[in-house]
């Protein structure tokens, strides 16, 4: 009897350690580097480790373009952008890769982009 409630809390603490180290961020700099943050112990770590590994390189001009807490699927997408540039989408926390690169495509399209394409996506 005892051995039930032991296996739902070894099963629930199995749970939250798959789950810890799975925050992403993405930031840009002013040139169109993409800098991306992933497996991160929380969002607010992703998201200064992103922005710091971002201003390394790349100067003061850097800004975040998303920040999700939880183990899911991330996209990236490019798109030309009509009036000339690039236009950046980006989907992070989605439940599946078809999901969010979708969602990455159609803010891609949602913001003036055209023939959108995902250049990187991962799980976590």
């Amino acid at each position: 009897m005892n051995a039930l409630p032991a296996l739902a809390v070894a099963a629930a603490a199995l749970v939250a350690l798959e789950r810890a180290g799975a925050a992403s961020a993405v930031a840009m700099d002013g040139h169109g580097h993409l800098i991306t943050s992933r497996g991160q112990r929380s969002k607010v770590v992703a998201t200064q480790h992103a922005l710091t590994t971002a201003h390394q390189p790349y100067g003061v001009d850097v800004r975040l373009l998303a920040a999700s807490e939880g183990y899911d699927y991330c996209s990236i997408a490019v798109a030309a952008h009509r009036g000339g540039g690039v236009v950046i989408g980006v989907a992070l926390g989605k439940r599946s890769g078809t999901e969010a690169d979708a969602l990455a495509i159609e803010r891609c399209l949602k913001a003036g982009g055209t023939n959108p394409k995902v250049r990187s996506g991962w799980y976590g």
